[in-house]
């Protein structure tokens, strides 16, 4: 005849295994609460990394879009590869390597019938240049670009106005900068017709500011600040632009087809490299999606790192459910005999002693997720961190919690199963 615990089915099992370990946390507070403190501790980094990861990456995925997300790039070398020279190779890497791109070839570009704008560009916010005007002076992200610039930007011009093309095109010596550049150097004084100079190591020309522009929002705007912004050819004839560091942004045509431009840009440029058939393209063309996943593989790999160290407190928490779990085996070794003579099976006891290790490790990555959920909260109200909690890190961290439960007390349980009944009600 069958055994009270055969007919108790796994539902009863379940429950009676989860009050179980809720008995045993409440008469072993500190021994309990150690043992699950290291589950907490991995799903907590888990969950804050997760939200802290998806919350930049939205962030970074709002000021590509802003950008237009059919522009596209031309260098000499493939920026988004991230293969970065360690001085270690045989052969130059094609930033060396590479001719440099001509900024000439944009005009020739936008007579490409898919192909609305193309202008040069050049990134300076790296090379430790000053704005200064009388005796004040301040750093700034330094920026040469296109008139058409505000058209692929989602920033305003809050004061005056941006460059013109005949501007550019006459290299006249006319700035744009941003409202915390006019605030540090003008004060209340209006900055429209001022002049600032712009000086480095190398350079030293002075400018008229003609507009006041104000970044879009977006994490990434507090990283560099103070942007003064030139019209390329402008820069191009007063500053020591290093032609390495030049681009050519190009905007396709709304209704062309992204392809298309790629490959017709792609092969004037070719024309323009003078590069016979069959021989190698010695520059990139760099689309905005590429630059995605590239920035994806970067916090994919800072993503990985952090839950591998998280992975340590899951490691720590489960050493402890061995520990107690074994204790909790010693402790009831005679309510194991006396369940296993009224008809338990091994499944049964083995079944229990789970329940009762995954509900501990459970209770620590609940614990783990409300400690998580409210740095998350404090992050996306109180700092420029966006924090957004994806909902796979929820499930994600309950089945972490549940499985380290399960694989470190399958031991203590297939231990408890295997107690002959007789030796069992024997035990003092």
């Amino acid at each position: 005849m069958a055994g009270p615990d055969r007919g108790m089915g796994w539902i009863s099992t379940l429950t009676e295994g989860i009050a179980v370990a809720f008995d045993s946390l409440s008469a072993n507070k500190v021994r309990s609460g150690l043992t699950i403190l290291g589950v907490t501790i991995g799903v907590w980094v888990v969950m804050v990394m997760a939200a802290v990861i998806t919350g930049v990456n939205d962030s970074f995925g709002e000021l590509i879009s802003s950008r237009g997300t059919t522009t596209f790039y031309v260098s000499h070398y493939d920026f988004s590869s991230a293969d970065m020279s360690t001085g270690l190779e045989d052969e130059e890497p094609d930033f060396l390597r590479n001719d440099p791109v001509e900024p000439a070839w944009a005009r020739d570009l936008t007579r490409l019938p898919d192909i609305r704008s193309a202008s040069p560009v050049v990134d300076l916010t790296q090379s430790s240049y000053e704005a200064t005007w009388r005796s004040r002076r301040i750093n700034i992200s330094l920026f040469a670009t296109g008139a058409d610039f505000m058209e692929i930007d989602n920033g305003d011009i809050v004061d005056g106005r941006f460059f013109t093309h005949t501007e550019d095109e006459r290299r006249a010596n006319v700035a744009v900068i941003d409202s915390a550049t006019a605030a540090d150097l003008f004060g209340a004084l209006d900055p429209m017709g001022r002049k600032i100079r712009i000086v480095s190591r190398w350079d030293d020309a002075v400018f008229r500011v003609i507009g006041v522009y104000r970044p879009p929002a977006n994490l990434f705007a507090g990283f560099q600040t103070h942007y003064v912004i030139l019209p390329f050819w402008s820069a191009d004839k007063e500053l020591a632009v290093w032609n390495r560091m030049i681009s050519i942004y190009v905007r396709p045509e709304p209704e062309a087809e992204l392809e298309a431009s790629i490959d017709a840009v792609h092969a004037r440029v070719r024309q323009l490299r003078r590069l016979a058939p069959g021989v190698e393209d010695d520059f990139a063309i760099t689309t905005q999606d590429q630059i995605v996943n590239l920035w994806n593989q970067l916090t994919g790999v800072l993503f990985t790192v952090m839950v591998a160290l998280s992975s340590i407190g899951l490691l720590v928490g489960g050493v402890g459910v061995i520990g107690i779990m074994m204790i909790s085996v010693t402790e009831r070794t005679r309510e194991i005999g006396l369940r296993k003579s009224m008809g338990a099976r091994r499944r049964d006891i083995l079944w229990q002693f789970l329940v009762e290790a995954a509900t501990l490790t459970l209770l620590g990555g609940a614990a783990g997720m409300a400690l998580g959920g409210m740095v998350v909260f404090a992050l996306g109200n109180w700092t420029p961190v966006p924090a957004a909690v994806p909902m796979w890190s929820i499930f994600a961290a309950l089945l972490a919690s549940a499985l380290t439960g399960v694989g470190f007390g399958l031991y203590p349980a297939s231990r408890a199963a295997r107690l002959e009944p007789v030796d069992a009600l024997r035990f003092e």
